[in-house]
């Protein structure tokens, strides 16, 4: 196939180039997933370490360029990731929306206050910019069957859950919020519980109750991330118990039986567990960047997505005080 996209990555760091390799059998970066499809051609990274970048470039086979302004001006882009610290997303995708470009891929959150997300948000759609952000778990083919039989109450009504997660609500607690609007549906109110700062000074572990529109209550608790990295949330229907674990690689399903021990009772039973395909979950995400670009597939995860995850983020964290 003919490469078609020119792609720029922004960051030089382990989402963008060193989490894999390019033998690696799992697909964990943005450089893997762009160099797998044929119909994109990776130009290179722009970094502001020049020994990241440099590094980079080398492990992909590809060019470094010192600034954003240098790549644009030697090439036709029409793809940019941005693979940059938290603090530093907001200004990127500000400064990059100046350039002649089709779509911007971003990893989360979309920026780190709701006033810089609501001028990305106005900028883009002024300039016609697309955008899709790494939610990660929006990629993954069986999570995407999970939130289509819960839409059509294959398993009943939801009734109750709870999660486990660490390392800033917005960093990382805005995963599980999004997964949960992605399945379950919209959060309409939440009650906060406790916190920590267990890694950001500005961006606090928040546990708290999310209920929902539809239903049905999550219990969201904040594993302190110095002792060990969860990502864990199980689902309660009325016909099925749903388990995600180890990050989401793996789903554990169990049925509602009758109890072979005391009358009259019900019981969970296991019935299968299987693994997910959240080790491909990069390379689905640049699927649906060439097939929006080449056929109009709607984005699976867009900036108003995005925004919708942070103002729950934000709105937990609105009571904290901070040192």
């Amino acid at each position: 196939m003919e490469k078609q996209f020119n792609v720029l990555i922004i960051g030089a760091g382990n989402i963008g180039a060193f989490f894999d390799t390019p033998y690696s059998e799992n697909i964990l970066t943005h450089a893997h997933a762009f160099s797998k499809m044929e119909c994109f051609n990776l130009l290179g990274f722009v970094d502001i370490s020049k020994e990241n970048g440099e590094e980079a470039a080398e492990l992909w086979n590809v060019k470094y360029f010192s600034s954003i302004e240098e790549a644009f001006n030697k090439y036709k882009i029409d793809v940019v990731s941005v693979c940059v610290p938290d603090d530093y997303h907001y200004s990127v995708l500000k400064k990059i929306s100046n350039f002649p470009l089709k779509l911007v891929f971003s990893e989360k959150p979309l920026a780190k206050s709701m006033k810089e997300a609501e001028e990305i948000i106005k900028t883009y759609k002024k300039k016609n910019i697309k955008c899709l952000i790494n939610y990660s778990r929006r990629f993954v083919f069986e999570f995407e069957i999970l939130k289509d039989k819960v839409a059509s109450c294959e398993y009943g009504k939801f009734i109750f859950g709870s999660g486990y997660y660490g390392k800033g609500t917005l960093h990382n607690g805005s995963h599980l919020i999004d997964f949960l609007r992605y399945t379950i549906g919209e959060i309409k109110d939440f009650k906060p519980i406790d916190y920590n700062f267990d890694f950001y000074k500005d961006d606090p572990s928040v546990s708290t109750i999310l209920c929902f529109k539809n239903g049905g209550n999550f219990v969201m608790q904040n594993i302190p991330c110095n002792n060990y990295t969860i990502f864990e949330l199980e689902l309660l229907f009325q016909n099925k118990r749903i388990r995600i674990v180890n990050s989401g690689f793996k789903i554990e399903e169990y049925n509602v039986l009758d109890s072979k021990i005391f009358n009259g009772y019900k019981n969970l039973s296991k019935e299968k567990e299987y693994k997910t395909e959240l080790n491909m979950a990069m390379l689905n995400a640049v699927k649906n960047i060439y097939n929006n670009l080449t056929y109009n597939e709607k984005l699976k995860c867009t900036l108003d997505d995005g925004y919708k995850a942070m103002e729950v983020c934000e709105g937990l964290k609105a009571d904290i005080k901070y040192e």
